[in-house]
């Protein structure tokens, strides 16, 4: 398979609880289409795997490229997943339990799959590709609808006896805090991600607050878009400013732990949200992280942005996909 794939060009999937990109990239990482749509994380996996295929056409159709020259595919999943059976166990950010989707995926473009989580591949094109080049000990921190994390040490990326590694999202951020969308309680990702952010949002619309955001989102049944948030910062528009600004602070201060725990090269941070709102959403991060850790660097920073802007996923999953040594479903 390693043969083949690494000759050929590779679908490289990234899904979300927001968007599905899916992208055509050639031997040499170099993306010659792009296909996006919104992910229809509540209606199941069946209709999450026909959006992947509209996608998927889309990108073949601007690639100018025909579904027989495809090698491969890469999936990139939130999780947890069953990576060897190419299942999603469960999320908490899309209706799907126990779902098969390499299987499914299989069946319809009739090429293997290899599925991963989708902030390791995020975090392993930063670090092959982006703005991990050259580092051996990196931790990604990827944020959008939820909150994912990778994990490399020593030039190697942690995967851990199930292959869950690097679930920073769901480390406890607030003891006795509100459920999280996974079924624990208090996780990280309930306080600084959008997932988050919008039962809070939504707590706060339904009570009146005056916002320019309830211009643009009309509550929980409407997707929390990125660029929403970063049109508010523009504005200077105080509720969403500072709302924002707690969310960056329960990050900042676990990524500061994490600092301790593991002493990175660096932590990349990264995903839609991040993307979005650039540099003031690096400050603050930056400023909750340095409270927290036990020894601060003097000579730049040790949180940096990600590099590589949305096409992280799709091309850390044709890496991953490239390099497995056994696909999630059968050749």
């Amino acid at each position: 398979m390693a043969s083949k794939a690494n000759e050929g060009l590779v679908l490289g999937v990234d899904l979300g609880g927001t968007k599905t990109l899916v992208a055509v990239i050639d031997p040499n990482n170099q993306i010659l289409g792009r296909g996006k749509l919104s992910t229809p994380a509540r209606q199941g996996g069946d209709a999450i795997v026909e959006v992947i295929i509209q996608a998927a056409d889309m990108a073949l159709a601007e690639a100018g490229k025909g579904l027989e020259e495809i090698s491969l595919i890469g999936i990139g999943s939130p999780g947890p997943l069953d990576v060897k059976a190419g299942v999603i166990l469960f999320s908490a950010n899309m209706d799907v339990v126990n779902y098969p989707l390499a299987a499914r995926l299989h069946d319809r473009l009739k090429a293997p799959v290899v599925l991963r989580n989708d902030v390791r591949a995020g975090c392993y094109a930063e670090w092959k590709l982006g703005a991990g080049q050259g580092m051996d000990n990196l931790i990604g921190a990827f944020v959008g609808t939820g909150l994912g994390g990778c994990v490399i040490l020593n030039g190697q990326v942690i995967e851990g006896k199930n292959g869950n590694a690097g679930e920073i999202g769901h480390i406890m951020a607030k003891p006795d805090g509100k459920q999280c969308g996974c079924g624990l309680y208090g996780c990280l990702e309930l306080y600084a991600s959008k997932s988050g952010l919008m039962r809070r949002f939504d707590k706060a619309r339904k009570q009146g607050v005056a916002s320019h955001l309830f211009k643009l989102w009309n509550g929980k049944g409407q997707k929390l878009k990125s660029r929403y948030l970063a049109e508010c910062y523009s504005l200077g528009d105080p509720f969403v400013i500072e709302e924002l600004q707690l969310a960056a602070k329960y990050l900042g201060n676990s990524l500061g732990g994490l600092v301790n725990l593991l002493a990175p090269d660096a932590i990349i941070l990264g995903g839609g949200l991040s993307l979005a709102l650039g540099e003031p959403w690096l400050t603050w991060v930056r400023v909750a992280a340095r409270e927290h850790m036990l020894v601060v660097p003097h000579e730049g920073e040790i949180i940096i942005p990600a590099a590589l802007g949305d096409d992280a996923g799709v091309l850390g999953s044709a890496l991953l996909a490239r390099e497995a040594t056994v696909p999630s479903t059968p050749i």
